[in-house]
């Protein structure tokens, strides 16, 4: 049982996910798939964990080849010299109605976060079938759980286990929840960065972040590279190398559901949106991974922008990751999709034909999940339209459902969203930052326009 609950801590547990990681950076790794097989034939634990920390570290530090068509900086330095001057304008953001926004962005993100969770992990067929099956579609409001037998026998569904990898009493569909919001990641990392600009200023640095993380994040409630990347500071790895060392999961989605806090607190100014969650992402991910945080911190920030359009948005937000990265290729080609008049279903269509949920790899990756996020935004103009798309697409629900339920709810305000999704929780934010928190919403909200830059 203990052994099921050290995910992302074994070595031997990380070769093939670490060969398929330096695949995608373009590495010189092929040689190696023998032996990554070889290892994991050992029996003896111990040795095979330690012939496969050795491979792990060996592979880490492999070339990219010469023909590898993406050049992709890690140090921020380089990251800005790719960029345009544009990348470095400023916009005006609507001042009169900041907190409505604000409120929105910090109300939308937990309800449509809540909305993915219950099925987070089930493919995207899986979780339309079972919507049918008890009725709930269209999907129009919280997926409760059902007490038909045949139903639950069909979908097993066991009410006191955990259907995805958190070690929950008892899974968290709306039925089980009591009107109170539910503890969650995605809901940790957003209180965790207040607190971090709150106790270090807006010139934090990855130093503060991380220590942060292990003042305030208990080990077990981190995931994939985040959970890597305390270990690696528990033992004295630091930024940005806890980011690498021995984590193949450094492009996965954590840092991308990290960057929402940053844009609030810099609205019209993506690039210093982006260049905070670069300080944040880089404790625990490199290229592609630090690259999604920068661009939905970035996005977030043009969302207080009036008078500008959704793919005017994204076009500016991604400005601020290098040109010629996987992730800026994949945004761009969604957006010529949508320019080229496809439907949100042919896009999401495309991307699982590319990337398959059922593989934990592609599951949790940056640019899948990225892609999904901005079909979303481009295809639909409303919340209730556009964090219901998000659920049903599958891939990572509630980190999809987040992100897009924030950038929705701060274009649109609180006002724009149906009071239905959050008169249903009595609005208090509830976490496991500093061993347990809880911060009502409107709290949250007030604290982060705190800290906006006058």
């Amino acid at each position: 049982m203990l052994r099921d609950k050290m995910l992302w801590i074994f070595p031997s547990d990380m070769l093939r996910d670490e060969y398929r990681q330096c695949v995608d950076e373009g590495r010189c790794v092929e040689e190696y798939a023998p032996e990554i097989e070889k290892i994991l034939a050992i029996e003896e634990e111990d040795s095979r964990n330690a012939q496969a920390k050795r491979l792990l570290l060996q592979m880490e530090q492999t070339p990219i080849k010469e023909d590898f068509g993406y050049l992709e900086p890690v140090s921020y330095e380089e990251i800005q010299r790719c960029l345009s001057e544009e990348a470095k304008q400023n916009y005006p953001y609507d001042t009169d109605h900041l907190k409505d926004h604000v409120l929105g962005a910090v109300y939308g993100r937990i309800t449509a976060c809540v909305l993915g969770i219950p099925v987070e992990g089930w493919p995207r067929k899986k979780i339309r079938e079972y919507l049918e099956a008890t009725d709930q579609m269209p999907l129009a409001y919280y997926i409760s759980s059902t007490k038909d037998d045949t139903v639950r026998e069909r979908f097993d569904l066991r009410e006191e286990d955990a259907m995805t990898s958190y070690d929950r009493q008892k899974v968290e569909w709306y039925d089980n929840l009591n009107g109170q919001f539910p503890n969650d990641d995605d809901i940790n990392y957003t209180v965790i960065a207040l607190k971090i600009l709150e106790r270090y200023g807006r010139d934090f640095t990855m130093e503060d972040v991380a220590e942060a993380w292990l003042l305030g994040i208990p080990a077990f409630h981190a995931c994939t590279a985040e959970r890597a990347a305390i270990r690696n500071l528990m033992n004295g790895v630091l930024p940005p190398k806890s980011a690498v060392e021995c984590n193949p999961y450094r492009e996965w989605i954590g840092a991308q559901i990290r960057g929402d806090f940053f844009g609030y607190v810099n609205p019209g100014h993506p690039l210093e949106a982006a260049e905070m969650a670069y300080r944040d992402a880089s404790v625990s991910h490199t290229k592609n991974g630090v690259y999604g945080e920068m661009f939905i911190a970035a996005l977030i920030s043009l969302c207080f922008v009036p008078d500008m359009t959704m793919i005017e948005r994204i076009y500016t937000a991604l400005q601020q990751i290098p040109p010629k990265s996987r992730l800026k290729e994949s945004l761009d080609e969604v957006c010529r999709w949508y320019e080229q008049g496809w439907t949100f279903d042919t896009m999401a269509e495309t991307v699982h034909q590319r990337y398959h949920e059922e593989e934990m790899f592609d599951w949790c990756l940056t640019i899948p999940n990225a892609m999904l996020v901005v079909a979303c935004l481009l295809c639909y103009d409303n919340f209730d339209d556009a964090v219901t798309a998000a659920v049903l697409s599958g891939f990572d629900t509630d980190c999809n459902g987040a992100t897009v339920g924030s950038i929705m709810g701060a274009i649109h305000g609180l006002k724009g969203i149906d009071p239905k999704w959050y008169e249903a929780f009595d609005g208090i934010a509830r976490t496991s930052v500093h061993g347990y928190h809880e911060i009502p919403l409107q709290e949250l909200a007030e604290r982060t326009i705190s800290l906006i830059k006058e």
